[in-house]
């Protein structure tokens, strides 16, 4: 199975033993309901967003060479096997 899915948060992290990460979280578009009202209004609001969390990524802060941006979009890829891997 493939998703596409876009970087959604890019935060510190740490753990009680003070070794700090860097926390990134991916999620995929949901498709959110316009209330019929919206549809009649001028000039249209922007059509709202809505993400489900789908993965995050833990890297220690010494590796972090600042490989994921906000709003990038990868490829995750389900294996039968339950293997994920992640593309650009």
């Amino acid at each position: 199975m493939k998703k596409k899915i876009t970087v959604l948060e890019i935060k510190a992290d740490f753990d009680p033993y003070g070794h700090e990460y860097v926390q990134v979280n991916l999620g995929y578009e949901i498709p959110v309901v316009t209330p019929p009202q919206v549809e009649k209004m001028y000039p249209p609001p922007p059509k709202p967003k809505m993400y489900k969390h789908a993965l995050h990524v833990i890297i220690p802060k010494e590796k972090w060479n600042d490989q994921y941006h906000m709003w990038e979009e990868y490829t995750l890829i389900i294996k039968d096997n339950g293997e994920l891997e992640l593309k650009k």
